[in-house]
């Protein structure tokens, strides 16, 4: 069985000065983070890795639910989160070291979003720190394909 949580970065400030990729999460995208670390030590879910986009917002809310949960290991930086390269990212995770059962991989929309509709023939879609968990009776990663994995549960920020 392999497990993947694709996690929405939380709320991000907009700032007309900074690059992008170097926008920062709010004090609502704190809180967000926050809580959805915090049922997901209720839920008491265990990643085997954390990958991040490299951008701020992604970075800080993956280091949140890090902290938060008591993950030991670093987050590791995936520059094809970051963009919307669904084939790339299909890629990137059909070579997760098979001995990683559970990974949570925090992105951006609309990729996310698409990522976890086609992984589940299901419509999903992904707000801010939103958390969708989705498993797959798989041994290998390569093996990891649209269609085949079952949609969970979505945690939302807002429902907690």
């Amino acid at each position: 069985m392999k497990r993947i949580y694709l996690l929405r970065h939380a709320k991000a400030s907009w700032n007309d000065d900074v690059d992008d990729k170097d926008r920062i999460i709010s004090y609502i995208g704190v809180n967000e983070a926050k809580k959805v670390a915090a049922e997901i030590v209720k839920k008491e879910i265990k990643f085997d890795k954390i990958i991040s986009s490299p951008a701020k917002r992604a970075y800080q809310t993956a280091d949140i639910i890090k902290n938060k949960i008591g993950f030991i290991g670093e987050i590791v930086l995936e520059e094809s989160f970051y963009f919307d390269y669904q084939r790339e990212i299909l890629n990137f995770i059909q070579n997760i070291d098979n001995k990683v059962d559970s990974v949570l991989l925090v992105g951006h929309n609309p990729t996310w979003s698409k990522l976890a509709g086609d992984f589940s023939d299901e419509r999903v879609y992904l707000d801010t720190a939103n958390l969708a968990a989705l498993n797959a009776d798989i041994n290998d990663w390569n093996e990891a394909v649209y269609g085949i994995f079952n949609l969970d549960y979505v945690i939302s920020p807002n429902n907690l």
